[in-house]
């Protein structure tokens, strides 16, 4: 198991394919299972299982996702269980592809079940939807990611509030980060007609830079505080990535005592009765 200081993933046995796995958002699905997106694949969601103590990665389980598949460049991804259906959400980085242009859209929805082809439902226009309704995002969504573009990694669903939370790592906000609060009817008309009016969320974040964004975020049910991940918004950048929690208030995120490797590259993090479960774009894990 990790410790608090220095965490260092813990490289998968498993590739996807020939390449290592590019994991990002990340939920519990099991007493053993959890469940991630490949930021490279948009065709699959990813199980791992985990030994009896939730220490080790026994295997990775590919999932199908059938119909119309996921997004382009799928970075989030959160649990909501409504009416006794669990569902999980998966956004794209709704951003401009690097080097090309392309349009990174989609918010797919996905009633889970433990075995077979997950069945995805895309949600047609999303980001078309969401530029329109938040117009101080518009500039942004020309641009891409290293030139200041949009660039949405972090998705959480607040039952208490029926939205969906979405994380900016773009544009960055110099002393904070961002978040766009959606209200939802997640087992409803999957379709922007069942959006409400989003909101834009801000934090302070302590000695934070200007290049700094948010890369996943997750309820912590045992707090009831918003759990951030929060790292470098450009590629390049050397803002350092942080744990934080943070009560939606007022108040600043606070930091937690949590440091990573040089070599990590955190991007998805989520609770457990035990701890915290965190994967690396890099093809890894961390148990906190």
């Amino acid at each position: 198991m990790a410790k608090g200081k220095n965490v260092k993933p813990t490289p998968f046995r498993e590739r996807n394919g020939d390449h290592p796995f590019n994991a990002s958002g990340v939920v519990r699905t099991g007493s053993r299972r959890f469940t991630f997106v490949d930021n490279k694949d948009p065709t699959a969601l990813f199980e791992m299982t985990f030994d009896a103590h939730l220490d080790t990665v026994e295997r990775i389980h590919r999932r199908r996702l059938a119909g119309a598949g996921g997004p382009g460049d799928p970075e989030g991804l959160t649990r909501a269980d409504v009416d006794g259906e669990t569902f999980l959400i998966v956004s794209s980085s709704l951003s401009v592809a690097r080097n090309g242009g392309r349009i990174n859209d989609g918010l797919v929805r996905v009633r889970y079940r433990p075995d077979g082809d997950l069945a995805a439902e895309p949600m047609a226009g999303f980001r078309e939807w969401l530029l329109a309704h938040v117009p101080s995002l518009a500039a942004a969504g020309r641009l891409e990611p290293d030139a200041g573009g949009l660039n949405v990694e972090g998705l959480a669903w607040d039952a208490r509030a029926g939205a969906l939370l979405f994380g900016l790592r773009g544009p960055a906000v110099p002393g904070g980060i961002t978040l766009v609060e959606v209200p939802a009817e997640i087992g409803g008309e999957w379709t922007t007609a069942s959006l409400g009016t989003p909101t834009l969320r801000s934090a302070r974040v302590p000695r934070s830079t200007g290049g700094q964004g948010v890369r996943d975020l997750c309820w912590d049910a045992r707090t009831g505080r918003l759990l951030l991940l929060i790292g470098r918004s450009a590629s390049d950048g050397d803002a350092p990535f942080r744990l934080g929690t943070w009560t939606r208030g007022d108040d600043p995120v606070e930091l937690l005592d949590v440091t990573f490797h040089r070599t990590a590259k955190p991007e998805g993090v989520t609770t457990f009765e035990r701890g915290l479960l965190i994967v690396d774009d890099g093809g890894g894990y961390a148990v906190l």
